[in-house]
């Protein structure tokens, strides 16, 4: 498939999500016609201790700071999920905030700040962790269920949370609290905040008195601004945003094809997909503009792929036997991070220099 061009059109409208397990699953997508693989070499395999080996279980990498530092979340053979960070050098840190049954990692950023949720006596909760091993609990008031799903580089965090309306964006900062928002116009309790950038930028999606989901991004004043990744589709997920303000994530196009894209800040959009894949999907970025996605069939089995600065997709090939890969990030030097799942289910995590 060609790459397309397309431009912003007015939208209103997104979706929505479940809550904790959904932050590793809300990618799906993408790459492009020139494709090329990269030696086998560049990648590691890697588990967190006393991860799982059965279906559903195992290591799953979230995010990649500059420093090579990795966040992630292990199920252990019991089903019971526990937040991790990974060393450059290879050692783990266990994350497991005061109080928490069960803990979920969504990101760190280049400060070593580490936001989640985890399962607590009553509620779900957020979590700001910093690099000294000290907690924060987040939870926004009336709500039964706090996620922070990012964190910017000055411990802004971002997230959503659950009331008995629905879902609502909220940041916060030990200065200023909680600022909890709705996208303007969209069905009530359906917005979704994902990832916040440098300058305080914030992109998810949300869904429209129709169902049908939609882009959004908010300033740091607060002003928004919707898009459909695809014009004429009925479902936009918008996954990350970074320092320049370009967004990616994935689209429909409402006839059967998804593709990721990549938005600018002034509205234009690309959208991409690899050659002969009936659907791609874009899962993060980096301050370049460079891209990491995976495409997808109807009978399974993900695979990975770069997304260039010009627009050129280059298919990961892992050499590890799998059914299937994803990738979950990517930092400023281009080290990629994703899981791959073996033949008996369970997820490993994985991590390449191209």
């Amino acid at each position: 498939m060609q790459e397309q061009k397309s431009t912003q059109q007015p939208a209103s409208a997104p979706i929505r999500t479940a809550a904790l397990g959904m932050l590793a699953s809300i990618l799906i997508l993408g790459a492009s016609a020139l494709s090329q693989s990269l030696p086998a070499s560049q990648y590691i395999s890697f588990d967190a201790p006393n991860a799982g080996t059965g279906q559903y279980q195992g290591t799953g990498p979230s995010s990649i700071n500059r420093q090579g530092w990795i966040s992630g979340t292990v199920v252990y053979s019991t089903g019971f999920a526990h937040g991790f960070l990974r060393k450059p050098n290879g050692a783990f840190i266990a994350v497991n905030p005061p109080n928490s049954s069960q803990s979920f990692v969504a990101q760190i950023n280049d400060s070593n700040l580490t936001v989640g949720s985890f399962y607590g006596t009553n509620a779900t909760y957020g979590f700001l962790r910093d690099a000294a091993g000290n907690y924060t609990q987040l939870a926004v008031a009336g709500s039964n269920t706090t996620v922070a799903s990012g964190i910017s580089s000055t411990g802004v965090v971002v997230g959503f949370d659950y009331d008995s309306i629905g879902s609502h964006g909220f940041l916060w900062d030990a200065k200023h609290g909680y600022t909890v928002f709705d996208v303007p116009g969209s069905k009530p309790g359906t917005t979704i905040a994902l990832a916040i950038n440098a300058v305080g930028a914030v992109t998810g999606f949300y869904y429209d008195n129709s169902d049908y989901s939609h882009g959004f991004v908010r300033s740091r004043n607060g002003h928004f601004t919707t898009f459909e990744a695809v014009y004429g589709g009925n479902q936009t997920n918008s996954v990350a945003i970074n320092a320049n303000s370009q967004t990616t994530g994935w689209g429909n196009d409402g006839l059967g094809g998804t593709y990721g894209f990549l938005r600018n800040v002034g509205g234009a959009s690309s959208i991409f997909g690899v050659a002969g894949a009936p659907g791609s999907a874009a899962t993060a970025l980096n301050d370049s503009g460079v891209i990491v996605g995976y495409d997808f069939s109807d009978a399974g089995g993900n695979g990975s792929f770069e997304r260039d600065q010009s627009g050129n997709i280059t298919l990961l090939t892992l050499p590890f036997s799998n059914t299937g890969n994803t990738p979950t990030g990517i930092n400023q030097i281009g080290q990629i991070i994703g899981d791959y799942i073996d033949a008996a289910g369970a997820s490993h995590g994985w991590v390449g220099v191209p």
